[in-house]
């Protein structure tokens, strides 16, 4: 048997290999899903990560504001006061 049968280009069958590089390019617009949304999660970890730093670094409690768009996303507060929680975050509604 050839590679030409076994790729199915002598019967009536569909061709094997037209049905891999099909299957092989929904395979990459998976991955590139998949790849794009980690990359997306990752960078709002950081950009958390970030937020909460600098909230953390205000001496004398204070607050950092996260904007998008112009409007405020996220808000990190910081308390001076004894028995509040340090850094306080909230989702700006």
């Amino acid at each position: 048997m050839t590679w030409l049968e076994w790729a199915g280009a002598g019967g009536a069958s569909v061709p094997v290999l037209l049905l891999l590089f099909y299957a092989l390019r929904r395979a990459k617009g998976i991955v590139e899903m998949y790849l794009k949304a980690h990359l997306e999660a990752r960078a709002e970890r950081e950009r958390r990560a970030t937020m909460v730093a600098m909230a953390a670094s205000l001496p004398e409690g204070g607050a950092a504001a996260r904007f998008e768009a112009g409007q405020p996303a996220w808000l990190f507060c910081k308390h001076a006061e004894p028995g509040h929680q340090v850094i306080v975050s909230r989702e700006a509604a």
